[in-house]
């Protein structure tokens, strides 16, 4: 298999150095997938959206492809760095945007996209766009496709996704970002979720104002939908019968808690050096938090306990962690038929139907908090009162969550919560009014706003 491996990135190698585009399109082309469709339907007067990255979407391309008005064609990362891995020694996109005048690094850059440009020149003759997207900027594979795409008149729009910019550090690292390392945006138009999203690319000087649009998040339209349907008629869970605990994981050195040798070239101020160096009740916190939970099903055998990471977090080495602590466990945890890992757990659909939701530094808490979810926060050992909690997104909104700051309230809560499931109709509200903040809407029409935004700019 590794010579086979070897003999194939030789051949794609001398295919791009020849530019054999006819070749190299009929090889994208066999990558390139349409949305529910077996083979490529006409366009028949629809948009024609290439997402570029798709995997990168969680969702959000199901409901772009359910648009009448939308032909969806989709293509994986991997045959996207086909074309441009012969140019670079590393895909470090930064290294040769920011590559010194003439120097190696900015002519193997410019070489990347002129042959780009050329490829596309033939691709396009051949497969109907309208425009290109992504989620990010900052992805090498697809930086070549997406601006060279929009110097042929195929506009490039960036459906951006990580707009939780709830904390200041997290503001001014994203501004200054954008600032020192990516200079100023390569396509037509982005769509972010938010003001306070849009304001940080603004800022930064990466996009004018007439260039960036809010209008929330596509995978919140069918959540907001089936909330509203549950609340008329209940919807059925997908595990059983059973009260639902649901634990949205989170890694022991999360970001929140801080990081040793973080990335020091964006210079942050002063004032954020705390997050440097590591909070000590860390681990202890992870602990703690996980044997609860594995104490609490062994208490509750008709309570189903479901840990949902995501698949990132699984392959990351920090998930040896978890399953060092769930072996040294007092209980062992494969004979507990009441608790699951599920990475696949569909999160919309069991937020609403559960009963007990445990998260931290995610919006999942901003979901659970809009299905009517009393929600709990897990601040051990005094964590509030580190300076990392400045980062902490709810610090300001703690009264509409559930606070537990050690083991013996946290089952003092879930008990609670148990026997009195409902939200005061105040804190409801104030609830309501911070999901909008983040998701500028809740009435689950993000779809069409997305759809007239992307209309006006391929017109």
């Amino acid at each position: 298999m590794r010579i086979l491996r070897l003999i194939a990135n030789n051949l794609l190698v001398f295919l791009v150095h020849k530019e054999q585009n006819m070749l190299l399109m009929l090889l994208i082309l066999f990558n390139i997938k349409e949305k529910n469709k077996i083979f490529f339907s006409r366009p028949a007067g629809r948009i024609t959206i290439l997402a570029l990255d798709c995997e990168k979407y969680r969702g959000d391309l199901d409901v772009l492809s359910s648009h009448t008005g939308i032909r969806l064609l989709f293509i994986k990362q991997n045959p996207l760095g086909w074309l441009i891995k012969p140019f670079y020694s590393e895909l470090d996109l930064v290294r040769y945007i920011n590559a010194k005048k003439n120097s190696k690094d900015a002519i193997s850059h410019k070489k990347a996209f002129n042959f780009m440009r050329q490829f596309l020149l033939v691709f396009y003759k051949h497969v109907s766009v309208d425009c290109v997207t992504t989620v990010n900027y900052r992805y090498p594979e697809d930086y070549n496709w997406a601006k060279a795409s929009d110097s042929l008149g195929v506009p490039f729009i960036m459906l951006y996704r990580e707009c939780l910019l709830a904390s200041n550090r997290l503001y001014d690292r994203v501004v200054l970002r954008k600032k020192q390392e990516f200079g100023k945006f390569h396509g037509s138009h982005i769509i972010v979720h938010n003001d306070v999203c849009k304001q940080a690319f603004i800022d930064s000087g990466y996009i004018s104002s007439n260039k960036i649009s809010v209008a929330g998040a596509l995978r919140m339209d069918s959540f907001i939908k089936n909330n509203k349907n549950n609340k008329e008629n209940k919807i059925k869970k997908q595990y059983s019968n059973k009260n639902i605990f649901i634990l949205f994981y989170f890694p022991h050195n999360h970001d929140l808690f801080g990081e040793q040798n973080s990335n020091v070239k964006l210079r942050l101020p002063d004032k954020y050096k705390y997050h440097d160096k590591v909070w000590g009740g860390r681990d202890k916190l992870f602990i703690d938090l996980h044997n609860t939970v594995i104490e609490l099903a062994v208490e509750h055998p008709n309570i189903e306990f479901i840990i949902k990471p995501k698949q990132v977090m699984v392959d990351n080495k920090s998930w040896d962690f978890y399953k060092d602590v769930i072996r040294k466990s007092d209980v062992n945890v494969e004979n507990l038929s009441n608790y699951k890992v599920d990475i696949n757990l569909d999160v919309s659909k069991n937020i609403i139907s559960s009963s007990v939701v445990c998260a931290l530094q995610s919006s999942v808490v901003l979901e659970s908090a809009f299905a009517g979810k009393r929600v709990i926060l897990p601040v051990f050992y005094n964590f509030l009162n580190a300076p990392h909690s400045n980062d902490f997104f709810w610090k300001d909104d703690l009264e509409l969550f559930d606070i537990v700051t050690n083991k013996t309230t946290f089952k003092k809560k879930f008990k609670d919560i148990l026997d009195n499931p409902d939200v005061p109709k105040s804190i409801q509200c104030k609830r309501m009014r911070l999901f909008k903040k983040w998701f500028n809407s809740a009435s689950g029409n993000s779809l069409d706003e997305y759809y007239n935004i992307i209309k006006n700019v391929v017109q």
